[in-house]
């Protein structure tokens, strides 16, 4: 795991990148000492988003298979409610 402060991310952007991004290793960014953000390669975060959507779906499908949802009424009824329609 890479730790780097992101006052160091300007200077260093083409290095870090090259270096790490390929690996699929994140790059995490602190400020003041504290986890700020992180940098990841588009493969690898669009690999994580086709991940979390399939497992969304396969939760939903569980969901269906158990019982655990609602009508197109009710679904209407609890937007309605939620927006003060």
């Amino acid at each position: 795991m890479i730790v780097v402060p992101s006052s160091e991310l300007r200077n260093r952007y083409t290095e870090l990148t090259d270096e790490y991004l390929p690996t699929g290793e994140p790059i995490y960014l602190t400020k003041n000492g504290h986890g700020h953000a992180v940098l990841l390669s588009i493969e690898e975060y669009e690999r994580l988003s086709r991940e979390d959507t399939v497992n969304k779906i396969r939760t939903g499908i569980q969901a269906a298979k158990e019982g655990r949802v609602k009508s197109i009424d009710e679904a209407e009824q609890y937007i309605r409610k939620e927006l003060g329609l």
